[in-house]
């Protein structure tokens, strides 16, 4: 089955962090997903086209899809991102990936560290404001240091509203004379507080998610059961 390919004008874009930028484009007409999925950028470069995987952070019922990129200094598309300005248009192919949940109202729980979190807040709101999932959600979030924190207020707004929905977050290099609250080191440290369900989702680094992998593996959880997407 051949890839639709999409064109959609950027509608906002916003600095997170000093590396991580969200683009929200205008939802174009006919473009269906599932919350999760990723579509590819198709990016010129050079005369030929590059294609650039990017997972989609909004849901299916929003009237726009959002993505939350990290900006490395020699990444094609990054340029291209930084360069990209209001109603600038970009074009993109997909939906792509089979980093979903299609149960209906099951406990889950996720792991995410860096822009990883895109995949898994979509899928977290979708279960939440869509599917009425009323099972226990909880996610572990993991960035280096207070600088690398985005999406709070998101996540606090949710937690206010569902009550079936809780959060922490893992700072693995906060300082030690700080005033963080959380929690400190690697999401691999706190991974066995989140066995709420015995089906996980990650996104993150490949080699956190092969830690992240064993450790849960080694504690009773079958392999079938654990869901991933590397970043």
């Amino acid at each position: 089955m051949e890839v639709q390919k999409y064109s959609a004008k950027i509608r906002a874009k916003k600095q997170l962090t000093p590396d991580i930028f969200e683009c929200q484009f205008e939802k174009p007409a006919g473009f269906e997903f599932l919350a999760g999925q990723f579509v590819q950028f198709l990016i010129d470069c050079e005369g030929k086209t590059k294609l650039l995987a990017y997972s989609i952070s909004s849901i299916p019922s929003d009237d726009f899809i959002e993505f939350c990129i990290k900006i490395h200094d020699d990444g094609v598309g990054c340029q291209y991102v930084l360069k990209m300005t209001e109603n600038d248009v970009l074009d993109f192919q997909g939906p792509r990936g089979l980093f979903v949940h299609k149960e209906n109202h099951t406990a889950l729980s996720f792991v995410a560290t860096g822009t990883g979190i895109a995949p898994i807040f979509g899928i977290i709101r979708d279960e939440l404001e869509n599917k009425n999932n009323s099972g226990e959600l909880k996610l572990l979030f993991g960035v280096r240091s207070e600088e690398d924190l985005f999406w709070i207020d998101r996540l606090k707004a949710l937690k206010e509203k569902y009550i079936n929905f809780s959060y922490e977050i893992a700072l693995s290099q906060a300082k030690p004379d700080g005033g963080w609250g959380g929690l400190r080191g690697r999401v691999t440290e706190h991974i066995l507080h989140h066995l709420v369900s015995h089906k996980f989702y990650i996104c993150g680094s490949a080699a956190m998610i092969k830690d992240v992998r064993e450790i849960l593996i080694k504690n009773g959880v079958e392999a079938k059961a654990i869901h991933f997407e590397v970043f």
